[in-house]
């Protein structure tokens, strides 16, 4: 099992007293950190599945946001480290800024926040950019057999879990196990999955055909039209686009993997788009992760004998 994290990469686009600091408590967070956060005249935060971290000019970390020595980040570093984010080219990424994130390499996703300049209800631009949340991406070679074995992915699988429990590596995982016995299509809509940037993959995927940047919907139709695919795998489904692209799917007798953010079945009925989704019956297995180690599971519903 190999695991690759994107720490390193993160580090490389912080203000110069960020990464001198995060050097030194690397080796304590780098197997628990999920995001790390850049807020406009603030704390420099690093974010665990559990609790928050501040990290103070001289190396350490602090549980409490009142502690001396904290370091903070200016505005000014905030927006000298988007233009880092974007290769000093905002243009080429003005379509990513518009939809709140930035995919960098090592399929690091930056999520944004800042004002939005709105023309005719769209978004046309992100201004005055305020934080930047740095998400890690993980890559776990082999992290999804024990799941396969006990499974028939052909009859599709919803993966649900807490952010940071780690959804998105493993069915990464599972898009590389399976495309080795079966046609899969990869619908990489944020680059996390496959870290696609500047053209290339940095993550191996096997034989997956990858659609990446495309909007799920176009991409699947991409897919079903052109490369017969017998799996199709995405992240973070939750629209409400997402119920017809799943029926659209079946009735081309194409199975789903996907993922959505919930912690129970109770969380899964209790919201209508997420309940709209397992009624399609496009999933046959239901599988939670845990919220305290990446990739863990505990429990597994299989529909059509459970009557879940």
């Amino acid at each position: 099992m190999m695991e690759d994290n994107s720490l390193d990469i993160i580090t490389e686009y912080l203000p110069e007293h960020c990464r001198c600091s995060l050097q030194k408590v690397k080796c304590a967070v780098k197997d628990k950190a999920t995001e790390i956060v850049l807020r406009a005249d603030a704390p420099f935060c690093i974010y665990t599945s559990k609790k928050v971290f501040y990290v103070t000019e001289n190396g350490f970390l602090s549980d409490t946001c009142h502690a001396e020595g904290l370091i903070s980040v200016s505005a000014k570093e905030i927006e000298s480290t988007v233009l880092k984010l974007c290769d000093y080219s905002i243009y080429a990424f003005q379509n990513e800024i518009n939809s709140g994130f930035i995919t960098i390499k090592g399929g690091v996703r930056v999520g944004l926040c800042g004002k939005a300049v709105v023309n005719h209800g769209e978004v046309t631009n992100v201004k005055d950019i305020s934080t930047l949340s740095f998400r890690l991406s993980r890559d776990i070679h082999g992290c999804s057999l024990a799941l396969l074995q006990k499974i028939k992915p052909d009859g599709g699988v919803l993966l649900c879990g807490s952010p940071g429990s780690g959804k998105t590596t493993m069915i990464r995982d599972m898009a590389r196990e399976l495309s080795y016995q079966h046609r899969v299509s990869l619908l990489d809509e944020r680059g996390e999955l496959s870290a696609h940037s500047h053209g290339k993959n940095g993550y191996s995927l096997g034989l997956c055909d990858i659609y990446a940047g495309y909007p799920k919907g176009i991409a699947a139709n991409c897919a079903i039209r052109s490369m017969a695919p017998e799996i199709i795998i995405c992240d973070e489904m939750g629209d409400k686009s997402d119920v017809d692209l799943l029926m659209y799917s079946m009735r081309c007798g194409v199975s789903f993997i996907a993922t959505v953010h919930a912690q129970t079945m109770q969380d899964l009925r209790r919201r209508r788009i997420t309940s709209d989704l397992i009624n399609t019956g496009a999933f046959r297995y239901i599988v939670f992760l845990s919220s305290d180690h990446i990739g863990q599971i505990t429990k597994i519903y299989e529909m059509c004998d459970s009557g879940d």
